[in-house]
């Protein structure tokens, strides 16, 4: 073999070398990933770049997010139809018989939706005894109740506040009414003693000092059990403006 035989031959050789190696190479970059990787060192860049993170949506699906209003929805109905007071109840006695008169009306507007007479032992025997017919007097007492709207108690209120007179501060009953009157030289004193105590005389006026004073001294005489005689001077308490006897009756107040 002469010497440009031997440079072709080693030639060939060492292509057919590189041509095996580079069918090698581009054999294992097909499953390694490698064969994308840029040749050039300026555009070589992280290969994590172009992947796009994988992100977690924390908001339940739409489903569940219906679900939870529907609940929150459902436990704010109820709490409105068992705890929140929708009727008010307010009680009133009659000043002159004792007898009770309940109004019920709606708790925010004030609408009136019924109200009824019950009548007490004291009014039965005012009826009986005194005047068979006579016009009631309704006084506000200290007592209330609030009920939802299947009618059941939600808030029970006593205060002081309610009242619209100091009759209702005595908490007479039935039993000290009628002794009221059994003590009474005549029915038409212990009817004008109660009518005075009825309502609220101005705040500071001089009737009003007479009223303080009368309510005084009568708490004091229920409070050691309404004993005899009648403590208060005929007169003392009446008024023009208070009728005593049954043909002119007091006209009714709200």
């Amino acid at each position: 073999m002469n010497h440009l035989h031997r440079v072709c031959y080693v030639s060939e050789t060492k292509k057919t070398s590189a041509g095996i190696f580079m069918d090698w190479f581009c054999f294992t970059s097909y499953f390694t990933g490698m064969e994308n990787i840029p040749r050039d060192p300026d555009l070589q860049q992280n290969p994590r770049e172009n992947i796009p993170e994988a992100t977690v949506d924390s908001s339940p699906p739409k489903s569940r997010q219906r679900w939870i209003r529907s609940i929150i929805l459902i436990a704010l109905g109820l709490l409105f139809l068992f705890y929140f007071p929708v009727i008010r109840e307010t009680y009133f006695r009659c000043a002159i018989c004792g007898m009770n008169h309940t109004e019920k009306r709606v708790t925010a507007f004030g609408w009136l939706i019924s109200s009824w007479e019950q009548p007490t032992e004291s009014s039965d025997w005012y009826q009986a005894n005194v005047e068979p017919e006579h016009q009631h007097t309704w006084v506000r007492t200290c007592f209330s109740q609030q009920k939802n709207c299947f009618g059941q108690v939600v808030l029970m209120q006593q205060l002081t506040s309610l009242a619209s007179g100091p009759f209702s501060w005595l908490f007479l009953g039935d039993y000290r009414h009628i002794e009221l009157y059994k003590r009474s030289p005549d029915p038409a004193q212990a009817r004008a003693l109660l009518l005075k105590l009825a309502y609220f005389e101005p705040e500071g006026s001089p009737e009003r000092k007479v009223q303080d004073e009368i309510f005084s001294r009568f708490r004091e005489w229920r409070s050691n059990g309404i004993p005899g005689p009648w403590p208060f001077d005929e007169g003392e308490f009446l008024s023009p403006d208070q009728p005593t006897t049954p043909d002119n009756h007091p006209s009714s107040q709200d």
